[in-house]
């Protein structure tokens, strides 16, 4: 009757352990994907609402510049566009 139990509560104990050091890997990966690294493009735009982001995308697509959105871990959204188009494109926004 014992020997059930103790293998229950070991059982339960590598399962906390467990979430304990999964937990960890989570944090140091968001900590990762704050660096604000686009690769290639450059945030010409940053707003707190999705349809400014979008009417933004809109305006710099009919002055000939392609863009895509990014949204951070706080919820502002970044409109991000190639370096070379980058000047051009924050004249453009204002």
């Amino acid at each position: 009757m014992i020997a059930p139990l103790f293998a229950l509560l070991a059982t339960g104990a590598l399962v906390l352990i467990m979430r304990r050091a999964m937990q960890g890997e989570r944090v140091a990966r968001l900590k990762d994907a704050e660096i604000d690294d686009y690769g290639l493009l450059c945030p010409a735009a940053v707003t707190r609402d999705l349809v400014d982001a979008e009417l933004v995308k809109t305006h710099l697509a009919t002055g000939g510049i392609r863009s895509t959105l990014a949204t951070d871990l706080d919820g502002r959204i970044r409109v991000l566009v190639f370096a070379d188009e980058l000047d051009r494109a924050r004249r453009l926004v204002g």
